[in-house]
């Protein structure tokens, strides 16, 4: 029962995180004329995926240690926020290879950092 609240209620936190992001992308933002449009929303994606799974993966599925998913959500939240720095700052200032590029060594950055601390939590 308790799960089960948490978890809706950790669902719909995100869900709004989510939509807040997508009315800046869709509403704020003009998407029609920038160029790196499409990237932008990929690498946001991925980046939801892996908020949405770390969050609600710990909530519903076995768990990850407390030592390990605290800086594991912290780095999450840090590589989430310098994500949207990137894609909403940048999105029409920088030419699309150097655009992609930001973002690929961003992520990389975040896996290099996250992935070791993912799997030793699981043992």
């Amino acid at each position: 029962m308790k799960k089960g609240i948490t978890g809706i209620l950790s669902g719909c936190l995100l869900a709004f995180y989510i939509g807040i992001i997508m009315y800046v992308f869709f509403a704020v933002l003009h998407r029609d004329t920038l160029v790196n449009f499409t990237c932008a929303m990929a690498f946001e994606l991925i980046g939801f995926l892996l908020l949405a799974g770390f969050i609600m993966g710990n909530i519903l599925f076995q768990r990850i240690k407390t030592g390990f998913f605290v800086p594991l959500i912290v780095i999450t939240v840090i590589y989430t926020i310098l994500l949207h720095v990137v894609n909403i700052a940048f999105i029409a200032a920088i030419p699309t290879v150097f655009f992609v590029l930001i973002n690929f060594c961003l992520l990389f950055i975040y896996c290099l950092l996250s992935m070791p601390m993912y799997i030793m939590g699981r043992k």
